[in-house]
């Protein structure tokens, strides 16, 4: 196994640090990579429009803003619709605007850890592109793929923690695996610090992608939330490893 995939100091400290905690809730989701069970609830709203950003090596890409939509059905499944808009930076090459992949997907959270011991969803996804402006200036990728993730979120005792497998089938190439652990802990009802460790490999289990974020997220309003997190990360492989760095600043709207 590669180093990039290998746990660190950093991030068995954060494991420590929640595990530690005397509550905890962990929630998968925005401002986080790993997604959890949880859906909004039958005819319920979940809308988040939030900046994002990354940094690595000479590129610097922003999503402003990118928007995620999610409707309940039931208490069990969840629709969703995400585009962003893409300005990217290129040192020596100039800027680059356009529509980023148009995502879909469908949740169905299958069992319920009050019944179960533990909730278990599928959550089906298929990115398509919007704009093929936008796939030749490398914004975007010009074939659909397919991601098909399983998620898990299970109580320890203080702790709560969602886990997320996944495969995205791409037409044309092997795909890729991906990888995420979300833990939380509530300082109070409207105030919730959590943090992930995430990361994609090819299906070969080569040039991985590993990122660290710490995030919040504080209930501003009856109806809204506002989402916070930032990490760090190494991309590239073994030989030639390229440090990153990303953010997510946003509102969720709840209706």
């Amino acid at each position: 196994m590669s180093n990039e995939l290998r746990p660190t100091r950093a991030t068995l400290f954060f494991l420590a640090f929640f595990v530690a905690a005397n509550a905890a809730l962990a929630q998968g989701g925005p401002p986080f990579a790993t997604d959890d069970p949880g859906t909004p609830g039958n005819r319920q709203w979940e809308v988040n429009l939030a900046f994002t950003f990354e940094t690595r090596a000479r590129e610097r890409t922003f999503e402003t803003p990118l928007l995620d939509a999610n409707y309940g059905i039931g208490e069990r499944i969840q629709l969703k619709v995400e585009i962003p808009w893409i300005v990217q930076h290129t040192e020596g090459a100039g800027t680059d605007t356009g529509w980023g992949n148009a995502l879909f997907g469908v949740k169905w959270r299958f069992l319920d850890e009050e019944k179960n011991g533990i909730s278990i969803a599928t959550y089906p996804q298929v990115e398509i592109n919007a704009s093929l402006s936008s796939a030749r200036k490398g914004l975007a990728e010009e074939e659909t793929s397919f991601l098909l993730p399983v998620l898990f979120e299970k109580k320890l005792g203080p702790v709560s923690a969602n886990v997320e497998v996944a495969h995205r089938f791409r037409r044309g190439s092997k795909g890729e695996w991906i990888f995420g652990l979300a833990v939380g802990r509530d300082f109070s009802e409207k105030f919730e610090v959590a943090g992930e460790v995430f990361a994609t490999t090819s299906s070969r289990v080569s040039d991985p992608i590993s990122i660290w974020n710490l995030g919040a997220r504080w209930k501003a309003a009856e109806h809204s939330v506002l989402l916070f997190s930032a990490g760090t990360g190494i991309s590239g492989t073994d030989d030639e490893p390229r440090a990153r760095f990303q953010g997510y600043l946003g509102v969720q709207f709840l209706f």
